[in-house]
């Protein structure tokens, strides 16, 4: 080995080194963004399953998906009640991570089971 080859492979490695710490800290990031629109989908959904129970029972539908959607560590953007049935729209944030503050929002409709037409009997002789 030459003198002026020395610690070469110390460098490679190093770099490597770094790209995968950098990997490994992007795809850290994109999971948690996965998880947080996952956790939003789910906080909509229940938000919205609420406000239509609570609009049956002759409560505040969007009063109750408000609070279910805090429950959810989501917050309730928008809420419409049309009869029994809810439209709702949840956000949930991220701290700012790389300079950036991540957001998603989702979007759920539900409707009391009464509102549904009857399935036809198929196969009925």
């Amino acid at each position: 080995m030459t003198r002026g080859e020395r610690g070469a492979v110390t460098v490679h490695a190093a770099t490597i080194a770094t790209l995968l710490v950098i990997a490994a800290l992007v795809v850290v990031q994109v999971a948690g963004l996965v998880r947080m629109r996952h956790r939003v989908a789910a906080a909509a959904d229940l938000a919205a399953l609420a406000a239509s129970q609570a609009s049956v029972a002759g409560e505040d539908g969007c009063s109750a998906a408000r609070a279910i959607a805090r429950r959810n560590d989501a917050e309730l953007v928008s809420c419409r009640m049309d009869y029994d049935v809810a439209t709702v729209t949840a956000r949930a944030e991220r701290p700012p991570w790389w300079g950036v503050a991540w957001s998603t929002e989702q979007k759920a409709r539900a409707a009391p089971d009464f509102y549904l037409d009857p399935a036809p009997a198929t196969g009925a002789r």
